[in-house]
């Protein structure tokens, strides 16, 4: 059950209308105020949603475009010798890709990984220094590893035959200590000269 306070001003109550129409008129007004007022607010709240996500994306892609295009036209001025003046302009991914292929292919570094002091001292490219140590290592703890195993493998198996063997053993050993027919005879004789004794 519902309740409802509403306040009227008489004074502006038009002649033609009853008091139960005035109250009915302001009733009606104010929920269609206040439900106008609700979708008022849901539509801003979409509306600024979608205008939020639509302005990020065309700035993403306009930044991606740009980045793209720049980096793209962007050119490196690199000298084609050593020896000569002559500077030749090429593109970023070109240059990277050149840089790369010079850091795979020059000896730089002697087997210790230093500078070499002179230009027969140097044995490994950057490359071929880093991944011989890193092989070399992964190699090594793997075969450390292997090894580890197969002894921790081979002990567990030893202890467990020695194991198996010496109950085994003691089985038999026992067995023939407790002469197992021989208690057998002395007990039934045991029996029978008891037996005789009383009878």
């Amino acid at each position: 059950m519902a309740k409802f306070n509403i306040e009227v001003e008489l004074d502006w109550l038009d002649d033609d209308m009853t008091l139960d129409e005035e109250i009915q008129q302001k009733v009606i007004s104010g929920i269609q105020g206040r439900l106008t007022n609700k979708l008022e607010e849901k539509m801003e709240q979409q509306l600024s949603s979608v205008i939020t996500e639509k302005v990020n994306s065309i700035a993403n892609e306009f930044i991606s475009k740009i980045m793209t295009d720049n980096i793209a036209n962007i050119k490196i001025p690199y000298k084609t010798s050593s020896w000569g003046s002559n500077v030749e302009y090429m593109s970023l991914s070109e240059y990277m890709g050149k840089q790369f292929e010079n850091a795979i292919a020059e000896k730089t570094l002697t087997k210790h990984g230093e500078k070499p002091s002179y230009r027969d001292d140097a044995k490994y490219s950057i490359v071929e220094y880093l991944t011989k140590d890193y092989i070399a290592k992964e190699l090594n703890e793997k075969v450390a590893d292997m090894i580890r195993e197969a002894k921790t493998k081979a002990e567990n198996s030893l202890i467990s035959s020695l194991e198996s063997n010496l109950q085994q053993q003691l089985h038999v050993d026992m067995l023939k200590r407790l002469n197992i027919p021989q208690l057998l005879q002395n007990l039934q004789n045991t029996i029978e000269h008891e037996g005789g004794s009383h009878g």
